[in-house]
């Protein structure tokens, strides 16, 4: 066994609440009850299509592609696979009674409890939107929404106030998600809450402690880089070790040391591309709120 039986239960039960695109706009005394978890795939270059999924006791795949892996368009795991999954499904549900006995939580250790929607951790005072999900006591994280914050704004200029900053202000609840989630939503086009800049009257000090800090995300640790040094000062992109951490929803850049030296800055989507010199390292990343992070990085010439 790879997943303990409380594990798998919940991967289960969330893949059950994916709709059947034939029912997504049934009414909900009309539409089959009968719960399936399933799960579509399409591989790179359409070569494959698939789906997988469990009904009562029996676990279903169907694969379609070309058996000497030649792409297709239409092989596509939701549009091709799918239906016929769907097909075998409802035949095997016509033949015999399908047991739904691997929903049942009878002997697994686990209960119901109360998370923010939005962020999925246990709700703080701010957030206002709490939904019902499964968790593992012993197991699942516990940690309290840090997404949902409230700051001082101003009513003169709609920025954020800090410490020793006095103007009419008011008090609001924003979102201050971490920029790698943050950048997936953009490209999803789903809008999100942000805070506003903090306001020019700020000290940089007041800063640095609110929020949390930069977590560098690459150079990795533990990895000794190998780089093949050349003849040619000119340093190629693909020789570069790519800088980057996720930054705080507040933060707007991130600048880069390495040791005492200033090697340059980078926004929180594209990494900052380092031309490696052979040593050991230490890389640090500030953003420009004044939060800050190191990692210790080993370069080694290759031949």
């Amino acid at each position: 066994r790879l997943l303990s039986p409380e594990a798998s239960f919940l991967v289960l039960d969330m893949l059950r609440q994916n709709p059947r695109d034939d029912q997504r706009f049934v009414d909900g005394l009309l539409r089959d009850s009968q719960p399936v978890a399933w799960k579509t795939g399409t591989s790179h270059g359409f070569r494959d299509a698939w789906t997988f999924g469990i009904v009562g006791p029996y676990a279903i795949g169907v694969w379609l592609g070309n058996f000497n892996g030649d792409e297709n368009p239409a092989l596509i795991g939701r549009d091709l696979a799918a239906p016929l999954f769907f097909t075998l499904v409802d035949g095997l549900k016509s033949r015999t009674s399908v047991s739904t006995a691997w929903l049942s939580t009878r002997d697994l250790n686990v209960k119901k409890v109360s998370v923010c929607a939005v962020s999925g951790f246990f709700p703080n005072e701010y957030c206002k939107h709490g939904i019902e999900t499964w968790f593992i006591p012993g197991k699942s994280p516990i940690a309290k929404c840090n997404v949902h914050r409230e700051i001082e704004v101003s009513k003169r200029t709609g920025l954020r106030l800090c410490e020793g900053v006095t103007e009419p202000s008011s008090k609001a609840v924003f979102e201050f998600w971490p920029s790698d989630l943050l950048s997936v939503f953009r490209v999803a086009g789903v809008p999100r809450k942000t805070p506003p800049a903090f306001s020019p009257d700020c000290e940089k000090t007041s800063t640095e402690v609110l929020g949390l800090k930069p977590t560098i995300t690459s150079p990795r640790k533990e990895v000794t880089y190998a780089y093949r040094v050349k003849e040619s000062r000119e340093v190629a992109n693909e020789d570069r070790i790519p800088f980057a951490a996720v930054a705080d929803g507040d933060a707007h850049v991130l600048h880069w040391f390495v040791g005492a030296e200033y090697v340059g800055k980078s926004n929180l989507e594209k990494p900052f591309l380092w031309a490696p010199r052979v040593g050991r390292h230490v890389v640090r990343v500030v953003d420009d709120l004044g939060r800050t992070d190191a990692r210790e990085i080993i370069v080694k010439a290759s031949r």
